[in-house]
């Protein structure tokens, strides 16, 4: 299955389609390989920043995936700085701006800044989102 994912996601030009398999993807790949095709889509991205509201939130919905794959496989904040300053150049967007909040948890984490974390973790229970990230929580 794994080669299956990687071949359609690297036999494609990075495109809506190509963001959302790599979105979904990311947490059944080992992460060496998901470093480098989420830096190959971030790139291509970058490099072509007119995109439709699906192509932004794929490719955001990657960068929180793969945030969450850092989380939990103990990587150094290296890892994941990969997907955090990414998210930090998208758009302002309410589309994405649920997925930027994640990103800002997520460098709390790694940066250790409790204050923020807990504030986050507030905002998520009182919206009724604390779900999303709750495996993260009860580790730390």
């Amino acid at each position: 299955m794994k080669k299956k994912i990687k071949s359609v996601i690297l036999n494609e030009n990075w495109n809506r389609l190509a963001y959302h398999y790599l979105s979904q993807a990311v947490v059944l790949l080992d992460i060496d390989e998901s470093y480098y095709l989420v830096k190959s889509a971030f790139e291509a991205y970058k490099k072509n920043r007119e995109h439709d509201t699906f192509t932004l939130q794929f490719v955001a919905l990657t960068a929180v995936n793969y945030l969450n794959c850092c989380y939990h496989q103990r990587l150094s904040k290296e890892y994941a700085l990969l997907a955090i300053d990414f998210l930090k150049i998208l758009p302002i967007d309410p589309v994405i701006g649920f997925y930027r909040i994640i990103g800002t948890y997520y460098e709390a984490i790694f940066n250790h800044e409790d204050k923020t974390r807990n504030m986050i973790i507030e905002i998520l229970k009182k919206s009724d989102y604390y779900t999303l990230i709750q495996d993260t929580v009860e580790q730390n």
